[in-house]
């Protein structure tokens, strides 16, 4: 929007984050502290990182300055294939301090709101659509395999053959954990699908863009109103 008044707020920002958050050994972010910054919560979650990559990536956009971009590739990484090469080269969503993978996290509360138990299928699909944004910035061709990878992975793995539509989350055995089916995950799916076809015009993912388009038109988007169904 050309307001440059911005630049200062987004700069005190990335000084406040990599005072207190920014944790250089593993290359992450911690999740939380308490109100006065005398303590760290111990645990530790893609889902932080994976919104500060988004973040950051609008802060390059905004600002074009490429300390953004490279931490936003740094922490992509970092996630993507460090992490993700813990568990089968998937992204798990629960670490402890140390970050590694706490399988136990909320696995007798897998519906819960912030930190459900188990593999994300949104979540596989929304690094793959940021894989794609860093790969059109940077044109590093790691980037496009891992979303190649995250993708096939997840929609493969949670498409619902019966019904249509992708389930919220499955279990590290691949089985289904929670089989409802959430707006955001349809959502970033096709969004992920429609990229990847314009990165690498396979009809796979022109194919796989049109079954969600449909299933989302058809079951969850409000014709009167616009909005989307959250379930």
């Amino acid at each position: 929007a050309g307001i440059e008044s911005a630049s200062s707020r987004i700069e005190s920002i990335w000084q406040l984050l990599e005072e207190y958050y920014w944790q250089h050994d593993y290359g992450l972010y911690i999740d939380e502290y308490n109100g006065d910054f005398s303590k760290a919560d111990k645990y530790r979650g893609q889902n932080a990182n994976m919104h500060m990559c988004e973040a950051l990536l609008m802060c390059f956009e905004a600002t074009q300055d490429t300390k953004f971009l490279s931490r936003a590739k740094l922490l992509t990484y970092n996630i993507t294939v460090i992490q993700a090469n813990k568990t089968d080269g998937l992204i798990w969503e629960h670490y402890d301090e140390n970050w590694e993978v706490d399988w136990n996290y909320n696995k007798d509360n897998p519906k819960h709101l912030f930190r459900p138990w188990g593999f994300q299928s949104g979540h596989q699909t929304e690094w793959s659509k940021l894989l794609l944004i860093l790969h059109r910035l940077t044109a590093t061709s790691w980037l496009l395999t891992r979303a190649e990878e995250l993708f096939i992975k997840s929609v493969t793995t949670t498409w619902d053959d019966q019904y249509g539509g992708l389930c919220y989350g499955f279990a590290p055995d691949k089985s289904i954990c929670d089989s409802d089916k959430y707006f955001w995950v349809q959502a970033e799916s096709l969004a992920a699908a429609k990229l990847l076809y314009l990165a690498t015009g396979k009809d796979l993912y022109e194919n796989w863009y049109n079954r969600l388009w449909q299933y989302s038109w058809d079951h969850m988007i409000c014709h009167q109103f616009g909005g989307w169904y959250r379930i």
